[in-house]
């Protein structure tokens, strides 16, 4: 439960990583290009955030979409409670 808390702080600590994962929550899975030009932030700061969200596992890549991973799908669920 420990890392769980630890990682809704990574995220809710930063806005971006927060519209990221609900954006991916909601849409299921997008390119990084698509992220970047629905939620109008630039291309290399979305770069940043989902290259963060996938090296603490709460997002997956294939090719080039990008889509929540379970442990995304329990700290978004959480951050939308609080």
């Amino acid at each position: 439960m420990n890392e769980l808390n630890d990682l809704i702080g990574f995220v809710n600590g930063n806005n971006i990583r927060q519209k990221v994962l609900s954006l991916l929550s909601s849409k299921g899975e997008m390119e990084g290009k698509r992220v970047s030009k629905t939620l109008r932030v630039a291309h290399p700061t979305i770069e940043k955030t989902l290259e963060e969200l996938e090296q603490k596992e709460l997002i997956t890549k294939k090719e080039e979409m990008y889509s929540l991973t379970e442990s995304g799908v329990k700290v978004e669920k959480m951050i939308q409670q609080i």
